[in-house]
């Protein structure tokens, strides 16, 4: 029993220094929308090789606060789907948060958005190329 305790500790400690490492590559840089700036973390980009849907991490930075919710914030830190076939997209997980690159506090979290098509010349077409193209063999 206690080797299984220490057999979990170790599992969870090895699953949050992964998490607390990420290192995000600029995408996009952009003077609209705030002063945003668009990071990917490329470790997260994961295929399911029967779908061929895509799933990674995406983070919005935003120079300036923005407006929606009860509270400003200043980054957005998401998990998107990618159907490359379909050129669609759809949110998994999102957290807004007060401070710059994912940090401060949560002020807003949700799961699971629906399917929507993504337009051409918009960031979320950069971003469905992203995935796309990290998803061939």
């Amino acid at each position: 029993m206690f080797i299984r305790r220490i057999i979990l500790v170790l599992l969870v400690l090895s699953c949050s220094v992964g998490l607390a490492q990420a290192e995000w590559k600029k995408l996009i840089d952009s003077p609209t929308f705030g002063g945003l700036t668009v990071y990917i973390e490329p470790t997260s980009v994961h295929v399911d090789k029967g779908s061929g849907l895509v799933k990674l991490w995406i983070l919005f930075d935003y120079k300036t606060g923005q407006e929606g919710f009860p509270a400003r914030y200043l980054s957005l830190k998401l998990q998107r789907q990618y159907d490359c076939k379909q050129e669609r997209a759809r949110m998994l997980a999102q957290s807004l948060f007060g401070g710059n690159m994912a940090k401060g506090d949560v002020i807003y979290e949700s799961t699971d958005g629906e399917w929507i098509s993504v337009g051409p010349g918009t960031i979320g077409q950069a971003l469905l190329g992203f995935a796309c193209s990290n998803s061939k063999p």
